[in-house]
């Protein structure tokens, strides 16, 4: 009887919410950094619809104020 391989899933999904509240330069950090090693380490060269979703905060954490670059006016 042999063993059948495990499928492998269709996405990845990288979780940074465990590195708790970062600025936006150290976020864009992790995920250059991230690309890299899937580019480099796992010989990724193609993706198909990627997904971006940032909760947007406040050095606390709270909800923080997403406004328009043009007028400042809250979105």
């Amino acid at each position: 009887m042999s063993k059948k391989k495990a499928a492998r899933p269709d996405y990845l999904t990288i979780d940074y919410g465990t590195l708790g509240v970062m600025t936006i330069d150290e976020f864009r950090q992790a995920l250059w950094t991230d690309l890299a090693v899937l580019r480099d380490l796992h010989n990724v060269r193609y993706v198909s619809a990627p997904k971006l979703k940032v909760h947007i905060s406040d050095r606390f954490g709270d909800r923080g104020p997403l406004r328009r670059l043009e007028d400042g006016k809250p979105i």
